[in-house]
């Protein structure tokens, strides 16, 4: 039979055992212990040989020692392989503008670029001086030649029939177009029996003449005429006054024009009664401007009073403001 061999550390351990379990046996109340197994053969030399007779079984684990020195640092490994590229990280900050770098070579010279406007012009440089007398020339002549009528709408034109030294012009000049005389507006308004009038009353207009157009209007024993359209407006009156028998003499009429009431300048015409049964012609002419319309005429007696007849009033659209 082979004999099994033991480490010395593990006969240190299978003694201390025996002998622990020994002095319980001897020193507690317990029956004798039961006479111990055989002693395994112990190993051969150079191991000490089991003075015991009996081992028991394995104890437990003791309490883990105090750690030892740390242990010199052994050698760097071997540089691992490289790792995956991270994410990339948020940009930081910008840092500092750095120095001005050194000035580097001129680059090389690039095309023209286009040209500028043109300067001011510069100040006038001084007179020259004056240049020989030239020969006497030959005189040139310029004479008119024909003049022809052109159909209306085409252009003029001058044509030269003779030379550079003696012109001859023709002339072609359109003839214009025909007009048409603008529509007629006018209208009389007149008076034949003998009416009076008083100071500050209206010359009456018993009835109308020749009227033309819708611009003047009149309406019968009215002393007002009507404007009804903005323009110019020629104004013509006529009148035979004379002296009430019972008025005192001298005595002084004045004729005059109204406007929508107010009295126009330079349109009127007076005349002073020296004696009874004396007749006078009075009459005036004078343009006027109408802006606004309606706009009403009226020829107002100023002192009197009088009696008048024949009186006659002719209004006519001279045009357009």
């Amino acid at each position: 039979m082979k004999q099994k061999k033991f480490s010395r550390n593990s006969m240190i351990y299978h003694l201390q055992n025996i002998i622990n379990q020994r002095q319980n046996c001897n020193n507690g109340c317990r029956p004798p212990c039961p006479p111990p197994p055989p002693v395994p053969p112990c190993p051969d030399p150079p191991e000490p040989i089991c003075p015991c007779c009996h081992i028991g079984p394995t104890g437990p684990t003791g309490a883990t020692g105090p750690a030892g020195a740390t242990g010199a640092t052994g050698p760097t490994g071997a540089t691992g392989p490289t790792g995956a590229t991270g994410p990339t990280g948020a940009t930081g900050p910008t840092g500092a503008t750095g120095p001005t770098g050194a000035t580097g070579p001129a680059g090389a010279t690039g095309p023209a670029g286009a040209t500028g406007p043109t300067g001011a012009t510069g100040p006038t440089g001084p007179r020259g001086s004056t240049g020989s007398t030239g020969s006497t020339g030959t005189a040139a002549t310029v004479q008119v030649g024909t003049v022809t009528t052109g159909a209306p709408g085409t252009s003029a034109s001058v044509s030269n029939s003779g030379t550079n030294q003696n012109a001859i012009l023709d002339f072609v000049i359109p003839s214009g177009q025909t007009g048409s005389a603008p529509p007629a507006s006018f209208l009389t308004a007149y008076s034949v029996p003998s009416q009076s009038g008083t100071s500050g009353s209206p010359i009456i207009f018993d009835r109308n003449g020749v009227s033309a157009g819708t611009s003047i209007t009149h309406a019968n024993n009215s002393p007002s005429v009507v404007i009804n359209k903005t323009g110019y407006y020629g104004v013509s009156f006529n009148v035979t006054v004379s002296a009430v028998t019972s008025s005192t003499l001298p005595q002084s009429v004045q004729l005059y024009l109204q406007q929508n009431g107010s009295t126009v300048s330079g349109a009127g015409a007076s005349h002073n009664f020296r004696s009874s049964g004396e007749n006078e012609s009075l009459s005036f002419y004078l343009t006027v401007s109408v802006q606004t319309t309606p706009a009403t005429l009226t020829v107002m007696v100023s002192g009197g009073p009088i009696t008048y007849s024949d009186a006659s009033i002719t209004v006519n659209r001279l045009g357009n403001i």
